[in-house]
């Protein structure tokens, strides 16, 4: 509301929107009598109170305001006063820049005098004797010059210097700041002195080039660096002047000193070259991601780790090289890392563009940097070629494990053999009775599955990969090794092992945790070297229902003080060169924390040194067996056909005689390539097909998968005398058509697996 005067002047002020008047001074109301309690419950209209003979020139002088950039020019009019008498006025009006048909205006009364005033209580006072408007145009004048002097003292006010020049490129006006600087360089400039005037050359071409594009139409801004004892960055915004008909009459520069500005563009140039120097050269990628996991920033490494443009990696577009399976765990990791606000940490494979498999980490924290536009922060590193290393050396200490068990091995397999070979010898003497060769066939049977047993130990402590967790008995794990051991470590050596009466479950792998046993046996035994009375303690217990404890002791000269904190690190070693990697107990360490279980080492009380081993006991179970009972089973009648696929002529026998005394019809076949072609004549004359891994010519796991391609129909039994866990990806198939038979195996084994699959209802018992 505009502040009412106390002695209202003979020049009123009002504003408006359209016709409506929204706000009115104490003058303006005296000039038509109303109250500002009228005004402010609505009672005044602009058409209302303007005769309708002055109406059109209200039009008029809208539209005028309209074609000439906002200004009415003065015009005299009338206005119904409240108690219908008239008053005659001169009127100015302008529309307020950039809003939507608002306006101002100055009313002048040009009646005799101003009658009365109004007030807030709707009362009227007599007017004291006031000067008649005499000289309209110098008022007018007045209020301009006033309304000049305001906006001049904004501009002068302004840091930006200011000026505007006409088409000679002379000067039309300039702020404070303008002239202050013209002073300065040694000529003031006046209104309607020439710019250029004793200026130099080069200066000149370059105004005059960019006049030129102002008078053309164009709003621009211009750039320029000046050296006055320190770097100072001018910015120039032009602009056309444009005259109210449209014609370019002139142009105005606005100058603002954005040196500040260029100078924190430059730090921020500069960390960030800084940022992607060291982003670049680190061993491992840096990324930033939103909330979804889509990469808003990612370091050339990761495009290199991704063989990959990083275009094509931006946003989600890295997940499509992720391999599905763990992009699924990548995905749910990501979600439950977000919703926790906790850190995330995946270890994925990826397909790279040229088709190599690599195995990455990725590792990313929350964002709770107030300016870091992301939700996460993170690195990716290419694991590949570390646990290729650390397999390496894995395999390469089972192996020096494996020499160790090699003598225990050897000792009990020829143990083994002997019994195998005197009982087929008491067997078939001529003067036996039943009972004699039954007992020798049970005590031949038993020999060979232990037998069996060994080599299959042997062949899965010298697998390349882990297999996974299961119920393994520690008691009965434990007890193997040392047996094996015993005969493998110098008699001299007193080897004690103290095992609970009960077995003890821990999920694990059975070959690693054997590892386990036995690298820590064959270092203390190492370190009893030249003891003349070496003793080695083997300790296995329950310290309660969930947690197991197997502790290896010996009376060596202990552990120094200062490598106990070090014997666990890769590649330390007190041995000789020579002796050792430096990797056993470093290898142990990872198989144990891969258990989810911990190692200590310390010395023992009296004298020694003494490594515990703590794992999480579980129940279920055990993976290893007692040992069987040997004993003859009985089959009921299958019928079915069956093709049997082998090259070992005593082996093919042996099977085929015990798939048909369980009623089984057999056809023999000693390579892949003959089966083929009793099976191109007649196909549907077998209900299965069994065949060996290892066959010259056609290997078996070959010929699985083209029967599974020309005879989907068909099942298929791999048999394998080799280790291996990937019998079913080397059949194909369904999991309805194929099987597996482990070498050596039982008549039970076989003619369970093989009736799986005829097509009798009969099954054995």
């Amino acid at each position: 509301m505009v502040p009412a005067a106390e002695v209202p002047a003979p020049v009123g002020f009002m504003r408006g929107v359209g016709y409506t008047i929204t706000d009115a001074d104490d003058a303006f109301l005296a000039m038509v009598g109303y109250t500002r309690r009228d005004f402010e419950h609505g009672a005044i209209d602009w058409r209302a109170m303007t005769p309708p003979e002055f109406l059109h020139l209200d039009e008029a002088g809208m539209k005028q305001a309209a074609d000439s950039g906002g200004f009415t020019a003065p015009y005299q009019k009338e206005f119904f006063r409240k108690d219908g008498t008239r008053v005659r006025v001169l009127l100015v009006c302008a529309f307020v820049p950039r809003r939507e048909n608002e306006w101002v205006g100055y009313v002048v009364d040009l009646s005799a005098r101003t009658a009365a005033v109004a007030t807030d209580r709707d009362t009227r006072m007599p007017l004291a004797d006031g000067p008649l408007p005499q000289d309209m145009t110098a008022r007018l004048v007045g209020e301009l010059v006033r309304e000049r002097s305001r906006m001049l003292a904004m501009l002068d006010n302004t840091p930006a210097m200011i000026w505007a020049i006409d088409r000679r490129y002379r000067l039309l006006g300039a702020n404070k700041a303008f002239l202050l600087v013209s002073g300065a360089s040694g000529k003031e400039l006046e209104i309607g002195d020439d710019m250029f005037a004793g200026r130099p050359e080069n200066i000149v071409a370059d105004w005059s080039a960019w006049y030129a594009r102002a008078f053309a139409g164009e709003s621009f801004v211009t750039a320029r660096e000046y050296d006055v004892g320190g770097k100072v960055h001018i910015e120039y915004h032009h602009s056309p002047i444009v005259a109210p008909a449209g014609d370019i009459i002139g142009a105005t520069v606005v100058s603002v000193d954005q040196t500040p500005r260029y100078e924190t563009e430059a730090r921020l140039r500069a960390s960030d070259a800084r940022f992607r120097t060291l982003a670049a050269s680190l061993p491992v990628g840096i990324f930033l991601a939103d909330a979804s996991g889509a990469l808003t920033y990612a370091s050339p490494r990761v495009a290199e780790i991704f063989g990959a443009k990083p275009e094509a990696l931006a946003g989600l577009g890295y997940r499509e090289l992720v391999l599905p399976h763990y992009r699924a765990v990548l995905d749910r990791e990501w979600q439950e890392a977000k919703a926790e606000g906790r850190t995330l940490e995946v270890t994925m494979r990826i397909r790279r563009e040229d088709g190599a498999v690599r195995v990455v980490r990725l590792q990313a924290e929350p964002a709770e940097h107030a300016e870091v536009e992301a939700a996460f922060v993170g690195s990716i590193e290419d694991e590949t070629e570390r646990l290729a290393l650390s397999d390496r050396v894995r395999q390469r200490e089972k192996m020096e494990s494996l020499g160790t068990l090699a003598g225990g091995i050897a000792h009990d397999f020829n143990n083994m053999l002997s019994v195998i070979l005197g009982f087929a010898e008491l067997a078939a003497a001529p003067d036996a009775d039943m009972t004699q060769r039954t007992e020798a066939f049970d005590a031949i049977r038993t020999a060979s599955l232990r037998a069996r047993d060994l080599v299959q130990q042997i062949l899965a402590f010298s697998r390349r990969t882990e297999r996974a967790h299961v119920d393994v008995d520690l008691r009965a794990l434990v007890e193997e090794s040392a047996r094996l051991l015993r005969a493998a470590i110098p008699s001299s050596i007193e080897l004690d092992v103290r095992l609970p009466p009960l077995p003890v479950l821990v999920k694990g792998d059975a070959a690693a945790l054997q590892q386990v046993i036995v690298n820590l046996c064959t270092n203390a035994a190492h370190a009893l070297r030249g003891n003349a009375r070496a003793k080695l303690v083997i300790t296995l217990e329950m310290v309660d229902e969930r947690n197991a404890r197997l502790v290896v002791t010996d009376n060596g000269p202990g552990i120094p003080a200062e490598n106990l904190d070090r014997i666990f690190e890769p590649f330390f070693t007190t041995k000789r060169v020579g002796e050792g990697s430096g990797m056993g107990l470093a290898v142990v360490h990872g198989i144990v924390t891969s258990h989810r279980g911990e190692i200590t080492a310390a010395n023992a009380a009296g004298g020694g040194a003494e490594l515990t081993v703590s794992l999480p006991a579980t129940a279920g179970s055990a993976a290893l067996g007692g040992p069987r009972r040997s004993s003859w089973t009985a089959f009921s009648a299958v019928t079915g056909r069956v093709l049997l696929v082998e090259d070992e002529t005593a082996v093919s026998n042996v099977v085929a005689q015990a798939l048909r005394s369980a009623a089984l019809t057999v056809v023999t076949c000693a390579s892949a390539e003959a089966a083929l072609a009793v099976l191109g004549e007649k196909s549907d004359a077998f209900d299965v097909v069994l065949t060996d891994l290892s066959m010259p010519g056609m290997r078996g796991d070959v010929f699985a998968r083209q029967l599974a391609t020309l005879f989907p129909a068909l099942p298929c039994v791999l048999m394998s005398g080799h280790r291996t866990d990937d019998h079913e990806g080397q059949l194909g198939g369904s999991a309805e058509t194929r099987g597996f038979l482990q070498k050596p195996f039982s008549v039970q084994e076989l003619v369970t697996t093989v009736g799986r699959f005829v097509r009798s209802g009969t099954r054995p018992t």
